[in-house]
């Protein structure tokens, strides 16, 4: 009879822990509540995430090197001939240091809108035609059609920016 009881008992205590186990394995790893090892954490989700840091980390810095670029360029100092013609290809700026040169706009939208090249010292529109003033800050705004024609032998500039000259 002992050997009974104690058999029971010996059931009796696999049994609960078996109920205890299978419970547990419910709670802990169900799909809403999953359960990793810290090599998973160290292996995998890490370096997925450390790479998907990275790449807006790197997708920010060239915006940013993009501005800084922009904004960093030295002036070039040009020397003109009568009749060359200096076009902007995007924002450009310009100081005529010495020499004759005029305004010359193409667009036949920018002549209609008396747009020109914008005189940043003294806060006025250079439109077709107009004389640049020497040591003046000149600013084109955009690459469509704006620039400057040389009428005396030959202009010195500073121009910081990107453009085309011809003739």
């Amino acid at each position: 009879m002992k050997r009974l009881s104690r058999l029971t008992t010996v059931f009796a205590v696999v049994l609960a822990a078996l109920t205890l186990c299978v419970s547990a394995d419910e709670v802990y790893s169900s799909k809403n509540d999953p359960l990793v090892s810290l090599s998973y954490v160290n292996d995998v989700l890490a370096p997925e995430i450390v790479s998907q840091v990275m790449e807006k980390i790197e997708a920010e810095y060239v915006k940013l090197s993009d501005i800084s670029i922009a904004s960093a360029g030295s002036y070039t100092n040009l020397t003109l001939k009568k009749g060359q013609t200096l076009m902007a290809s995007y924002v450009c700026e310009l100081i005529l240091l010495n020499g004759s040169a005029v305004t010359v706009v193409t667009s036949a939208s920018n002549l209609e809108a008396g747009a020109g090249l914008s005189d940043l010292t003294d806060g006025s529109v250079l439109r077709n035609g107009s004389p640049l003033p020497a040591n003046h800050y000149l600013v084109v705004p955009k690459g469509d059609g704006r620039g400057l024609t040389v009428v005396s032998e030959k202009v010195d500039l500073l121009v910081r920016g990107e453009y085309n000259i011809t003739g």
